[in-house]
């Protein structure tokens, strides 16, 4: 085993593949390959600078905000039911004497009419597959908080005094501690059942949970972006790109149109300013009223982001110019938590039936799998690897080709220049050609050729120093050592 670990691997790929001067010199279209080496090079460095980009972007959406959310409807149904109210039980004699025998529901005569309101929320998924999964999703996994406020009225004069009006659940489980995680508290529906005869109006206001950062907007900035919520980050995005497109930027001309990859040292500052300036967040005192966002008019004037307001970003912005450093702080006027959603019923008395009198269907997101999302994103990456791993085989046969071209290219030249020494001096050529092929013989066949008692003596080295060293370089060459 140790032998075979001890022989030297056999490499059948080229190892020298330059191409030297002197061919260039002979061959004009050899050109052509030098430009096409620089340009290999140049990708190559392009290359590894996407993928230093392609890491931080990575790391980036393994973030569970990075990460877009299933979406749905939550199909809410609200409706009421009775008992032991006065046509009930006036319904329920007319059968007794009809049939003489007893129902399967019997209201007692003493007892007082009540009535249950009843509001419950199903979960109706976009495609099958989600429908599947989120079946065993319960009403309260999408809710935050809810309320149900019962309006007083002629009928209930001490509804409000009694502090049974309003009705309130917030999911605090995820900030409790010493709730026992055993114990499951979600549910399906809300159930409120108060004594009454008369019918009653209520308000129901659901504030449905969020899995991302998305605000609410303002009415002038669900206009400009023609949404009604959106991030901060996509807010600034498009302000970005609606100056770019209108061409607002106030020095424009100092731009430079730099390529991907010749000058590519520009300094951190200037990238900075120009464009990575839409995530900074730090902001400085305004002008008034149509002033200029910022500090400094001689910083202003030099940084590149800064922007000249047209009527549209001024009744948005309140500013006549801005740098993008300060647009944080200027858009978040235009941001406010989220409304809950409010249903406003009826309590009917007269009725009671389960079908669902009222039903609002509210599109709300699933909350994030980040298992599930991870594998997408590992399938995702595997799929992609396998495709470079097999554009790097195609590209490698290629280039095996090219070193074969270039080996047979130096030995068509090594032969141009053997028969042309050949052709000027045959006698002479060949006379010294025998001698280095014999001196090469020799190396290589070691100690052969040579009187032992003579290479012992210290002599024999003093005398052919310029030999031996030509020797050594020579089994360095043909790695015999």
């Amino acid at each position: 085993m140790s032998q075979r670990n001890g022989l030297p691997t056999v490499s059948y790929s080229p190892t020298d593949i330059t191409i030297p001067q002197s061919i260039y010199d002979k061959i004009p279209n050899l050109e052509d390959y030098k430009n096409l080496k620089e340009a290999e090079r140049k990708i190559d460095l392009l290359i590894a600078r996407k993928a230093l980009d392609f890491q931080a972007i990575q790391q980036k959406t393994i973030h569970p905000f990075e990460y877009k959310s299933n979406t749905g409807l939550l199909r809410v149904f609200v409706y009421n039911t009775c008992e032991n109210q006065p046509w009930q039980k006036q319904l329920q004699q007319q059968q007794q004497q009809q049939q003489q025998q007893q129902t399967e529901y019997v209201p007692d005569p003493n007892a007082e009419p009540t009535w249950t309101l009843r509001v419950e929320g199903k979960f109706i998924g976009d495609n099958k597959v989600e429908a599947t999964e989120s079946s065993r999703l319960k009403f309260s996994t999408f809710l935050s908080a809810a309320s149900i406020d019962l309006l007083p009225n002629e009928h209930y004069p001490n509804l409000e005094e009694s502090q049974q009006n309003i009705i309130e659940w917030r999911d605090d489980g995820s900030n409790n501690a010493m709730r026992n995680p055993s114990i499951d508290t979600s549910f399906d529906g809300l159930d409120v059942k108060r004594n009454g005869l008369h019918n009653i109006k209520v308000k129901i206001a659901l504030l449905l949970k969020s899995y991302s950062s998305k605000l609410q907007l303002s009415d002038e900035m669900a206009q400009f972006i023609g949404k009604t919520e959106c991030t901060q980050q996509e807010a600034m995005y498009t302000i970005w790109i609606y100056v770019l497109w209108n061409k607002l930027l106030k020095n424009t001309e100092e731009y430079m149109h730099v390529p991907a990859v010749e000058n590519h040292s520009m300094s951190l500052s200037d990238k900075s300013g120009a464009g990575a300036g839409v995530g900074a967040g730090v902001g400085v005192g305004v002008g008034a009223g149509a002033g200029v966002a910022g500090t400094g008019s001689g910083d202003i004037n030099n940084d590149f982001s800064l922007t000249v307001a047209d009527d549209t970003l001024f009744e948005l912005l309140k500013v006549r110019e801005f740098t993008f450093k300060d647009l944080y702080r200027l858009i978040q006027p235009h941001f406010k938590p989220r409304e809950p959603v409010m249903i406003e019923y009826e309590v009917d008395t007269r009725t009671s039936n389960t079908l669902g009198n009222l039903i609002v269907d509210i599109p709300v997101e699933l909350p994030i799998n980040l298992s599930q999302a991870q594998k997408e994103l590992l399938e995702l990456n595997k799929s992609a690897f396998e495709t470079l791993s097999q554009h790097d085989a195609m590209i490698e046969k290629l280039n095996q080709k090219i070193s074969l071209a270039i080996i047979a290219l130096r030995n068509a030249n090594s032969r141009e220049i053997f028969f042309s020494e050949l052709s000027k001096d045959p006698v002479g050529f060949i006379q010294k050609w025998l001698e280095t092929q014999s001196e090469t013989l020799k190396a290589l066949k070691s100690d052969e050729g040579y009187d032992e008692e003579v290479v012992r003596r210290a002599q024999y080295f003093i005398d052919n120093e310029d030999m031996i060293k030509e020797k050594i370089d020579l089994l360095f060459g043909a790695s015999k050592f």
